[in-house]
């Protein structure tokens, strides 16, 4: 499966949850998954950019993790030399590692405290990337998240070379894509109004 594939809400937070559920002594496994975490934290930072106030949060957090993470790398990099300072080298990646979880872990507070944003942000930059190259993947989405029926579903897989053919005139590639947009204009709306209920029930 490419990475793309895998950048969903809930993808992202299944990596944080893996993450903090190493024990100190797992250095190196940590030192594994951080690179994949450590994407996904830059293109959830690019899927919000359209939020100014939740992007700079973010970015404040995802700062803060990764300055964390550079002092981890580089105390786990020295531990990996070897060496008459091993020993001490691997404890202090051990500290850091803990430091790091603590970052971690403010991010998955924010993670579950945004979710409805951020799950409205992952699929708003997933059906805008699709829509410029995977038309499959997009009507899967559209479908999944109930902006087509489940009749037109099946009529577009079982009929693909109707919809495949129609979709290299560029005006209908066009076209796709301003549904999409649409879309996205309305599962924003929703959204703003069931904060809106929210904060009304307070």
């Amino acid at each position: 499966m490419e990475m793309r594939d895998e950048l969903t809400f809930e993808a992202v937070l299944t990596v944080v949850d893996r993450f903090l559920e190493l024990p100190p002594q797992e250095v190196s496994s940590a030192g594994g998954l951080w690179p994949k975490l450590d994407n996904m934290l830059d293109w959830a930072l690019g899927a919000t950019k359209f939020d100014a106030p939740h992007h700079g949060r973010l970015a404040e957090l995802v700062a803060s993790l990764k300055a964390a993470a550079t002092k981890f790398l580089q105390s786990l990099l020295n531990a990996r030399r070897g060496g008459s300072l091993h020993d001490d080298w691997t404890r202090f990646a051990e500290r850091d590692f803990i430091k790091l979880k603590d970052e971690v872990l403010a991010l998955r507070e924010f993670l579950v405290d945004e979710k409805d944003f951020l799950k409205f942000a992952c699929l708003r930059a997933r059906l805008r990337d699709l829509s410029r190259g995977d038309p499959e993947k997009l009507f899967k989405e559209l479908y999944e998240e109930r902006a087509i029926s489940e009749r037109t579903w099946v009529l577009l897989m079982t009929q693909p070379n109707t919809w495949r053919k129609a979709l290299k005139d560029r005006k209908i590639s066009e076209e796709l894509a301003r549904i999409s947009g649409w879309f996205l204009d309305l599962q924003e709306t929703r959204r703003a109004r069931k904060c809106l209920v929210i904060k009304t029930a307070k």
